[in-house]
């Protein structure tokens, strides 16, 4: 396969005011690696974003998203941008249903004044409006269930939040999809709830009932109510773990884990590598929903956090500084050249990186997620199926601001007009200085050489 391309702008406006800003680049970039020519006029257009967990702080920002969305428009297509339903993965986890998830939204900005097109939740009130994708060539599934209004799309473009992953070890392109645009049924199919059984442990909790508290634990009415499927139960004789019942949706284990701190219910370590491949072999089943060539990425390396994703109702500290966006039509590639970046960008200080003593170059989310797993096990499996290739050409874009390109993607590319432009037309009846002051009756003066001397003698030295 040959290498993919990857285009890259960096966060720091090195080339003019009005031409270096990072939603700049990001519209460069919708066009200089071809992703307007996914569109075509009247396609209806998912962007598919993470709207973050309430109150978490370091997610993706509306403005980033109603960029695209402005250039979506320009080449006549129809936007709409989405999520999903979560599954509950944490006991006050606002995504579960759309009710809810509305409310979050439209707390982190994601309202259609702010974006220019609707925000919709993708699979209904609860998660079940779906549509069956069969993924013969999955290394670990052979089919998934894809959001329906993502699936009926004519065309998709995941906007993504790259950063850490406490199971995936980063959340990048792939996980947008191959969680994000799952329904309910897709996302327990990608926790490998219909894989193995029990006996076979791998994809059930890794339960410990000897280091559970029972009823002296603060938070065991939670650990019960906070499973939907009735398997927990504690009692004077400690914990009582149902896996018949279990269905793979995390709530227990987050609770136990971030939360109560006992890590009586949690994860088996050959859990996460498993879980990265399946969630490579659901990505492709969103992917097999378009027709070739309908497809491009857009990811933002800012706001890194080194531990949580959006999910989370807080945020780390970031594992390295901000980097940029990135554009591709190369899911795979994409997801890479924003590892290899992280990786070998510098260390930020009172990190979890610098905690544990990284270096530039080392596989930095492997130690900051928590997992102990390199995140370049989903990038493989994904060009294992022929998702695409971890081999990219990374393109280096800085614009130029020249005449021609000064305030091309300013306010003006919406209003039609120059506001400064406009205001001095109204300057013409109404200044404000003209208001009050007439040649008549000229404003008073004052020497700013004895202003400040006279200002500056009470100042202290």
């Amino acid at each position: 396969m040959a290498k993919a391309k990857v285009w890259f702008a960096d966060v720091r406006p090195k080339e003019g005011l009005y031409a270096g800003g990072l939603i700049h680049k990001a519209k460069d970039l919708f066009y200089e690696a071809g992703i307007s020519d996914c569109i075509s006029k009247g396609d209806v257009v998912a962007i598919k974003i993470h709207i973050g967990e309430w109150n978490r702080t370091r997610c993706l920002r509306p403005e980033f998203v109603a960029a695209i969305v402005e250039e979506v428009k320009e080449m006549g297509g129809q936007p709409f941008v989405c999520d999903t339903t979560t599954l509950p993965y944490h006991i006050f986890n606002s995504r579960c249903y759309s009710f809810i998830e509305y409310i979050n939204a439209y707390r982190h900005g994601w309202t259609p004044d702010a974006l220019g097109c609707p925000f919709i939740i993708a699979d209904g009130l609860v998660g079940n409006d779906d549509v069956r994708v069969d993924i013969p060539e999955g290394l670990i599934l052979k089919e998934t269930y894809i959001a329906r209004c993502i699936a009926d799309a004519d065309v998709l473009i995941p906007v993504t939040h790259f950063k850490a992953h406490p199971l995936t070890s980063i959340g990048g392109a792939i996980k947008n999809i191959g969680i994000g645009a799952q329904s309910k049924r897709g996302k327990y199919v990608t926790h490998l709830a219909l894989w193995g059984d029990p006996s076979e442990a791998l994809g059930y909790p890794l339960v410990d009932p000897s280091r559970c508290k029972g009823l002296d634990c603060p938070y065991h009415e939670f650990c019960e109510k906070a499973c939907p499927e009735g398997a927990i139960k504690v009692d004077k004789d400690g914990l009582h773990f149902d896996f018949s019942k279990c269905n793979l949706c995390y709530s227990c284990q987050v609770l136990c884990l971030f939360t109560a701190g006992v890590g009586a219910i949690g994860f088996r370590a050959e859990y996460f590598p498993a879980a990265q491949i399946a969630m490579a072999d659901a990505a492709l089943g969103c992917l097999k929903t378009k027709k070739p060539g309908k497809v491009g990425f857009i990811s933002y390396a800012v706001d890194i956090d080194a531990t949580f994703c959006d999910c989370f109702p807080v945020a780390e500290m970031p594992a390295c500084p901000d980097l940029g966006v990135f554009a591709s039509k190369d899911i795979v590639a994409i997801d890479t050249a924003c590892v290899d970046m992280a990786d070998n960008s510098p260390i930020m200080p009172n990190s979890k990186a610098e905690e544990a003593g990284l270096k530039p170059g080392d596989d930095r989310f492997k130690v900051t997620s928590g997992t102990m797993w390199t995140p370049r096990i989903h990038l493989k499996a994904g060009e294992m199926i022929g998702m695409g290739t971890m081999d990219y050409e990374l393109i280096v874009y800085e614009p130029k601001e020249t005449p021609e390109t000064f305030g091309k993607w300013q306010i003006n590319k919406v209003s039609g007009v120059i506001p400064t432009v406009k205001l001095s037309e109204y300057y013409k009846t109404l200044h404000p200085l003209r208001e009050k002051y007439t040649p008549e009756k000229p404003p008073k003066r004052v020497s700013t050489k004895e202003f400040l001397e006279v200002l500056l003698k009470k100042m202290p030295t």
